[in-house]
């Protein structure tokens, strides 16, 4: 286990130095990114990623903070630079030492970054270990872990770790997006498109599932469809490609292979090789198409009559993370559960690094000194104490 390290006055130099490192490799970061999703994809990660880079008075708390030790980090595929920021290099700037495993499929650009982190000072090495050794290196030796991923792995490690070692796990978000009779269909119809296949569709914050008002279910799906009909399929590296190949194989063929299984089939997506463009089906609150993470750009439909239904609808399924809301005024149903909540526009809008993030039921576990909860969490400030 390693010695807590207090936080260093240079940590904000470090940074900066990052910062300037990340800028003056950006052409090379974005060709490594463009082997893993699209180019508009890379284009909004790079912009959060250098923006996270340059928190100015968001982190000053960190000042007051020390870090716990030694933090092993496993983070997730997609986006993975922006990952790498929010899961394991935050952590070195509160003053822990931080072992990071990328996953394999994007492991290339996070070896990229976490050179230039290692050479602006941070406190950060790559692992190069298969997941369950991995797991039970971190159980001998970390004093905190951070893992992004499937729930099986998180409940794995809750059980192998030792409740000395604090424990963030983030899994699948499923997003809702509820149109009622009050809203511009034309943006709601927009939003839900780009939320859906935002990362080729696999993404937590994405739109998985939307609910319309049966006032406004036809000419809200019309709306729908001509959006989707838009959206162009193909590589990543073509500029105009909106959904390119899967970075996380499985998940499209698991749903896109057999729609009409799920409900009744409003759009067939169109099929290059592994791309899949947009389908749209129509579907029951309970199907599992509804209230299962997808990450893939499959949209279910489920049309709603009244509020108190609406809201007996969003209670279902073991997941939430985030909730959109259009229209002229919000419904009375409450967020159940879902954490981050967007009115009129996307969450994507107000995506910050240095802000809590998380979701309640079984898509976040927290887990620390006297603490187990579920719910947003600020990765540093959880892995770190007062001075």
């Amino acid at each position: 286990m390693g010695t807590p390290i207090p936080l260093s006055d240079g940590a904000s130099a470090q940074l900066a130095r990052l910062a300037v490192a990340v800028e003056a490799h950006r052409g090379e970061l974005a060709a490594a990114l463009w082997e893993v999703e699209t180019q508009a994809t890379t284009r909004t990660e790079l912009e959060w990623l250098t923006a996270g880079l340059n928190p100015g008075r968001r982190a000053a708390w960190l000042a007051q903070r020390r870090g716990i030790g030694t933090v092993f980090a496993a983070t997730p595929a997609t986006l993975p630079l922006y990952s790498t920021l929010l899961f394991a290099l935050a952590p070195t700037l509160a003053g822990n030492r931080v072992v990071v495993r990328p996953a394999t499929a994007s492991r290339r650009c996070v070896a990229l970054l976490i050179e230039l982190a290692a050479e602006a000072g941070l406190a950060v090495e790559l692992a190069d270990e298969p997941w369950h050794r991995f797991a039970a290196t971190a159980a001998d030796n970390a004093d905190g872990m951070v893992y992004c991923g499937s729930t099986d792995h998180a409940a794995e490690l809750d059980h192998i770790l030792p409740e000395r070692v604090r424990l963030i796990c983030q899994g699948p978000g499923v997003c809702a997006a509820v149109v009622p009779d009050t809203a511009d269909l034309a943006v709601a119809a927009e939003s839900v498109i780009e939320t859906r296949i935002f990362n080729n569709g696999q993404d937590c914050l994405a739109t998985e599932r939307v609910y319309v008002h049966r006032a406004v279910r036809d000419e809200f799906a019309a709306t729908l469809i001509t959006a989707a009909d838009r959206i162009r399929i193909g590589a990543n590296t073509d500029p105009a490609t909106r959904i390119g190949p899967p970075l996380v194989p499985g998940f499209v063929e698991k749903w896109a292979s057999d729609l009409s299984s799920h409900g009744a089939v409003l759009r067939v997506p169109e099929r290059e090789g592994s791309v899949y463009g947009v389908a749209i089906v129509e579907a029951a609150a309970d199907a599992p198409i509804v209230v299962q993470e997808k990450y893939c750009p499959v949209l279910p439909l489920v049309t709603y009559r009244d509020e108190n239904e609406l809201g007996q609808m969003l209670a279902l399924g073991e997941y939430a993370l985030g909730l959109t809301v259009f229209g002229a005024r919000l419904p009375v149903f409450g967020t159940l559960d879902f954490c981050h909540v967007a009115v009129g526009g996307s969450l994507y809008e107000h995506e910050d690094a240095w802000s809590a993030f998380g979701g309640h039921r079984r898509t976040t576990l927290v887990r620390g000194p006297g603490v187990r909860r579920t719910g947003p969490v600020l990765v540093p400030y959880a892995l770190s104490d007062p001075l």
